[in-house]
């Protein structure tokens, strides 16, 4: 049922991308499983570029493995990042043209609440969400960077960028120093004998 629930999600949103659906449909037959523990769903790609459940029992063409963190990472938070850590077996191209379509699927809220509540309540409504999704960002962002000046700055528990550019140039004065010493005492020697 959450497989059914998933593919009528995401085909909801390649209705509205024909890009989408024309990189996938190449890959027409084949069948691709997502692992997300403890939840596992295989779909297969049908000749439209869209995806219908498939059963777990079939072999996939490609597996696309991700860990709960790394999805809130994809997902919450936009990390492009967190695309390198994604584990892909079977298929490279096949995995490759279906991570680049959901990464680049984006759900238009506005206009399916138009169909639902009218253009005006659409338009506030959503309004209102990206409002919120930016203060929440924003928030986030400066949290993030509040705690970063604590612990350098306020609580000195990692070293600012300024202090370990210091300590770099301090230590290769102090290497470049003690070669120089050691030449000089290397002279020194050789005019004593």
């Amino acid at each position: 049922m959450l497989d059914t629930l998933a593919a009528a999600a995401i085909n909801h949103l390649l209705h509205g991308a024909n890009w989408a659906r024309e990189r996938l449909a190449p890959f027409s037959g084949s069948l691709v499983r997502f692992l997300l523990p403890p939840f596992s769903a295989t779909f297969s790609i049908t000749e439209d570029g869209t995806l219908h459940p498939a059963s777990d029992d079939a072999e996939p063409t490609a597996t696309i493995k991700l860990t709960p963190p790394l999805a809130m990472r994809l997902v919450m938070l936009k990390d492009e990042s967190a695309r390198a850590e994604i584990e892909v077996d079977g298929d490279a191209a096949l995995a490759g043209a279906l991570t680049r379509v959901l990464a680049n699927l984006r759900w238009d809220m506005e206009e399916d609440l138009s169909h639902l509540l009218g253009d005006i309540a659409a338009h506030r409504i959503a309004g209102a969400a990206r409002s919120a999704a930016d203060w929440q960002r924003a928030t986030a962002n400066n949290l993030a960077r509040s705690a970063g000046e604590y612990v350098t700055e306020e609580r000195p528990l990692i070293a600012s960028r300024e202090a370990l550019r210091s300590f770099a140039q301090a230590v290769d004065e102090l290497r470049d120093d003690t070669e120089r010493l050691e030449k000089r005492i290397e002279r020194l020697a050789r005019a004593r004998r």
